[in-house]
């Protein structure tokens, strides 16, 4: 059964702590604002505390800002009342800085991950004349996490339960460093595997600390450089020790996650990092060992309920536990609504608490994860992965501040003890990053798509000029050359008359009276709801050398089709009329006033009238009560043939409805805007003082900008704003940015016509993909090798799916099987009829198309569809589509499921991701021109952003938010500006996708440039709210998944580099704005500026938790009798 969902994220379920602390008593709950005396340590008015303490996090910055790191910092400073002063290294000083130039700190948190310079993290912690930071996670210990072997060994030393192993070791084993053998035997009395140093002889006798003495596992462990396997195939002898199967192969290095596991009887299965939803997969040919490489032998551990665990520390006395699946079961990943594992707390027992006690003290490691597995009674850890946090978890954040808060004042009354005794201060409070090289954030520009959205829907007919039959619509173009967009409900009605006063010309065919009662039929029902909206696109002759290319386009002009669609109007004459019949066909269970049970969260719902028209209610446009006979009047004057602009070829009318903002758009929208203040305050807060947010003219773009906004404000509850906050109550609220208004730019976010006809060659050429051979030609294109077949068969394969499901779809609203479908309500002002009527499109669309004729472009809207409704109307879609309309195959956990729709959605999202970049261009030229002429002035506007701070000094954070097709082109424009990307792959750009461009100024500590500042630019992009495997996906009542971090597409670029790079494209492009014409400019003479100011105060002044909005350039129809609308 749904849940409403709640008016933000509660801490409640994060609550059950009792299992994850050792003690086995119930930890306080957090205070908040609502409950000011529940803090512990004073009030908002206590003093900071003093000396101040610097701590340093010197990680990578992927690391550094994780959302983890984030959540706990923040906190942090906020326990600590202005007496912590955090410091991020940054990438540029971690890897281009010596370390004589790093920040001195007192506190450390430093680990390693990809491209980590450990050695040198190290050596920078035993700088001479410096007293050394207190390192959370011991960094040379770090390195011995990198070998399993070593890993293993000193487990069996403390006295920890490991799987019984053999080991190969064809490296000649573990090579440790000198000085950390050392280190290792004279803290644990460990003499660790592998080559001795030179002089250990001379070490003196081996001394086991009275912390671990008595503990070391007894059994000695098979050692040899080679494996032998049984004459039967199913053991294995390594130095004399027979090992059975099934057992476990791993590779020696930690970072190495290609796992075996070898089966009695042959066959095995191989487990690897996770990609997608996947972590592992069966393979039947898996027989002998691997015989390059080296490996440790394990027996395989048949766990308790098919689950593993992870348990996270800080600090010896705190852990938490975590049930999953384990890979071993199917390879198939259960994953929550952040895109994360599905995970479960768990409690530990005390022997598996004291594990987790000896992991810590023994590697050195306060905050640290490790894997543990339960057979019956026994209880094994199988692996230390150093660094790790618990995702997703509010109390978890809590008290994990709290920990590390304790250690800054370990650090502070070390401070105060040396400034007490004379010493000179490890940084003292007026010389914090005095002489040391600083790497500060000095702007951060992003460019974001919108948040989730209903599906979009379109309807596209085309109006020869040379015909008489087409001219009351070729009128409405007012003699303009521009796309027009028709909103207002008024406007529409133009072309309903048009459609009447064309239906009584004399000599009109059978076949284009077809296409009018098309038109008449779906702006009669769709007219009213919100975002319906008209295009009115002329096209004009062109001079043309290639007589043949004319006759052609003349050909195929006489018989009415649109250039985009080779069906002709025979062919197609049933489409519409069809879907829309069967979508609005009557049965109690298709009432399409069925009442949303969530309009308070939605964003936009459909009101009485639409609701009216979707029952063929349909009131008379008052432009249309005259005379069959009389021409079209717009406000009282007759259109005209001089209304048809000159040279004119023909018209395109597209109707489109949907597209709207969903009540989940709410949340991605209000989280990211919370992520980036909680980013910035830690990177540098003075950039929060200066924060512009731009939004195209869009109804659901206005939207997610209007939230992120408030967001960013503190006006929305952020994700964690209304959990528990560990300061609650403590301290006054940090200053948040004065936004007023939002800025509306169409110039530079909405649609524009300049790249229209290079987009529709782009699409022609769409079906070229489908050449047998053409993915291996082209290895820019993204097609799985998983997928054994080409995409045209791919296609086949997809038509045949849907052909079945139309089949059991209409079955199952025949026999009134939809009424027991348990979907007790529908989201986003959706309904069972409106279910039916888009995915009878989409089956019209595709089913029946012979292969010759298919176009590509419609696998969007299929993707489209499957994701919208795995997300918003999951039971219905599972149910609808089971040939008996229960759905109960697909419920988590029963055998031998119907994967159908899975099959379904992983053949469309390998066609999507196929198709969809080249919509925006075929190749690489192609996408650098479309990129030019619609992406070009918001790439000159970020620019100039990114200048102005480097020239001024001044902080700043500019924030645009467009749709898709801008955001692709943008990138692609980046892609094509020679600018050193790491990553060219770009990912699929979902909702809330976006692109970051920083700008990084570096104070160069050296006493020769003292005062130098060295600027650079940092680009990362996002794939916003999206999951790989979305109908695996466990979502809430939100029906939201959370926007992904962003991921890395360069490292630290230049200025001047950046610079060239950026105005490559500078002097192309147009001097003119090519935004479309609204009606209100076209026919209430109206003037719509490209830039415009909505005022922020007045969005949120509603009453409403979700301000409900209409754009700037559209009326307001909740207002029948208002002559015009917009703000």
């Amino acid at each position: 059964m749904s849940m409403g969902p709640p008016p933000s994220p509660s801490s409640a379920r994060f609550y059950s702590m009792k299992s994850t602390s050792n003690s086995g008593e119930k930890r306080p709950p957090s205070p908040s604002p609502m409950n000011p005396s529940s803090s512990s340590t004073g009030s908002s008015l206590m003093p900071a505390k003093k000396p101040v303490v610097v701590l340093g996090v010197c990680a990578m910055d992927v690391k550094a800002r994780s959302k983890a790191m984030r959540e706990i910092l923040t906190r942090l400073v906020d326990i600590e009342r202005g007496g912590v002063d955090v410091k991020i290294f940054g990438d540029v000083v971690i890897l281009e800085e010596d370390i004589s130039h790093w920040p001195p700190v007192d506190v450390l948190i430093s680990f390693f991950s990809t491209d980590f310079p450990l050695p040198k993290a190290i050596s920078y912690t035993q700088l001479p004349n410096r007293t050394p930071p207190i390192s959370i996670n011991s960094l040379s210990m770090q390195s011995l996490l990198w070998d399993r072997r070593l890993v293993l060994a000193i487990l069996d030393h403390i006295g920890v339960p490991t799987p019984s192993r053999a080991e190969v070791s064809r490296d000649g084993g573990p090579r440790i460093p000198r000085v950390l053998r050392r280190k290792v035997r004279r803290d644990l009395g460990l003499i660790l595997p592998g080559p001795k140093a030179k002089d250990e002889e001379d070490w003196g006798d081996l001394i086991i600390p009275e912390r671990w003495r008595g503990k070391a596992k007894k059994q000695p462990v098979p050692r040899g450089r080679e494996v032998i396997l049984r004459d039967d195939g199913d053991a294995i002898i390594i130095d004399g020790q027979v090992i059975e199967k099934p057992f476990v192969e791993k590779p020696v290095d930690g970072e190495n996650h290609n796992v075996y596991i070898y089966h009695r009887g042959g066959g095995g299965r191989r487990l690897f990092r996770k990609v997608g939803n996947k972590s592992s997969e069966y393979d039947p040919n898996l027989y002998h060992p691997r015989t390059i490489g080296s490996y440790i032998y394990e027996e395989f551990i048949n766990v308790d309920n098919a689950e593993d665990i992870k348990v996270y520390t800080v600090g010896s006395k705190f852990y938490h536990a975590e049930t999953r699946k384990s890979p071993v079961v199917d390879g198939l990943v259960r994953r929550n609504a952040d895109g994360k594992e599905t995970r479960f707390i768990t409690p530990l027992s005390d022997d598996e608490g004291q594990y987790a006690k000896d992991v810590v003290e023994a590697f050195g490691q306060r905050v640290c994860g490790f894997d543990l597995l339960r057979c019956g009674t026994r209880s094994m850890v199988i692996d230390v992965n150093g660094w790790s946090f618990v995702k997703g978890n509010q109390a978890y954040y809590d008290k994990a501040a709290e920990i590390l808060s304790g250690v800054c004042q370990l650090a502070r009354e070390r401070k105060i003890s040396t400034i007490q005794s004379g010493l000179p201060a490890v940084v003292a409070d007026n010389e914090v990053g005095s002489g040391s090289t600083t790497s500060t954030l000095r702007a951060t520009v992003t460019v974001f798509r919108h948040a989730d959205r209903t599906p979009k829907m379109k309807l596209k007919f085309s109006f020869p000029a040379h015909e008489p039959w087409s001219k009351p619509f070729l009128r409405l173009l007012r003699g303009h050359r521009e796309e027009i967009i028709l909103r207002d409900t008024r406007q529409l009605q133009y072309i309903l008359a048009a459609a009447e006063e064309c239906s009584q010309i004399p000599g009109v065919t059978a076949e284009v009276l077809t296409k009018l009662d098309q038109i008449q039929e779906a702006l009669g029902k769709k007219m009213s709801l919100p975002g319906t909206k008209a295009q009115l696109k002329p096209s004009f002759e062109k001079k043309k050398g290639d007589k043949d290319k004319k006759e052609k386009k003349e050909k195929k002009e006489k018989k009415g089709s649109d250039e985009e669609d080779e069906l002709t109007e025979t062919e197609g004459k049933k489409k519409v009329h069809d879907w829309l019949r069967r979508g609005s066909s009557s049965g109690p269970h298709e009432n399409p006033n069925v009442k949303s049970t969530e309009d308070k969260d939605n964003l936009s719902t459909i009101n009485e009238s639409a609701n009216s028209m979707a029952n063929g209610d349909v009131p008379l446009p008052a432009c249309a009560e005259h005379s069959p006979a009389s021409p079209l009047e717009l406000n009282g004057e007759p259109l005209g043939d001089d209304d048809i602009p000159e040279g004119l070829e023909k018209m395109q009318l597209v109707i489109k409805w949907g597209g709207e903002s969903t009540h989940s758009s709410r949340y991605q929208s209000r989280d990211l805007g919370d992520a980036f203040k909680k980013d910035i305050m830690i990177m540098n807060k003075d950039v929060l003082n200066n924060v512009k947010v731009y939004t195209s003219s869009e109804r659901r773009v206005i939207n997610t900008a209007q939230i992120f906004a408030n967001a960013l404000l503190g006006l929305e509850g952020g994700s964690s704003s209304h959990s528990s906050t560990i300061a609650g109550g403590r301290n006054p609220p940090e200053p948040c940015p004065q936004i007023s208004h939002l800025i509306q730019r169409r110039d530079l976010l909405d649609d524009n016509n300049a790249g229209k006809e290079k987009m529709t060659e782009a699409k022609k050429k769409l079906k070229i993909l489908l050449r047998t051979g053409e993915t291996e030609k082209r290895p820019d294109l993204a097609w799985p090798k998983s997928f054994k077949k080409e995409p045209v068969e791919v296609v086949k394969d997809v038509i045949e799916q849907l052909t079945e499901l139309r089949s059991i779809m209409r079955r199952n609203y025949e026999n009134k099987n939809v009424e027991k479908i348990p979907q007790q309500r529908w989201c986003s002002g959706d309904s069972p009829w409106l279910f039916r009527e888009r995915w009878e499109k989409i089956f019209e669309d595709w089913v029946g198309v012979k292969q010759e004729k298919f176009d590509p472009s419609r696998v969007s809207e299929l993707y489209d569809s499957i994701k919208y409704d795995s997300l918003h109307n999951r039971t219905f879609l599972f149910a609808v589509f089971d040939p008996e309309g229960k759905g109960q195959n697909f419920k988590p956990g029963v055998e031998n499921q119907d994967r159908r729709l899975h099959d379904l959605y992983g053949m469309a999202k390998a066609l999507f991701d196929l198709v969809a970049p080249q919509e925006y261009g075929f190749d690489a030229e192609a996408k650098e021109e479309i990129g030019v002429l619609t992406s070009l002035p918001l790439l000159r506007k970020v620019w100039e952003d990114l200048d102005e701070a480097r020239t001024t000094g001044k902080s700043l954070a500019c924030f645009y938010f467009t749709k898709e097709s801008h955001i692709t082109t943008f990138v692609h424009l980046l892609l094509a500006s020679g600018l050193p990307f790491t990553n060219v792959r770009i990912p699929e750009l979902d909702y809330c996708s976006h692109c970051t461009i920083e700008l990084w100024e570096k104070s160069s500590g050296n006493a020769s440039t003292r005062g130098q500042k060295d600027f650079s630019i940092r680009l990362s992009i996002s794939e916003g709210a999206h999951s790989p495997a979305v109908l695996d996906s466990n979502v809430d009542a939100r029906h939201s998944l959370t926007v992904q971090p962003r991921k890395k597409l360069s490292s630290h670029i230049d200025y001047d580099l950046a610079r060239q790079c950026f105005s490559k494209h500078f002097d192309k492009g147009l001097s003119f704005s090519t935004t479309p014409l609204e009606g209100d400019e076209v026919y209430l003479k109206k003037p719509i500026q490209d830039e415009s100011v909505l005022p922020l105060s007045s969005l949120h002044s509603r009453g409403e938790e979700t301000p409900r909005m209409v754009s700037s350039a559209s009326s307001d129809r909740s207002h029948p009798g208002a002559s015009d609308g917009g703000w």
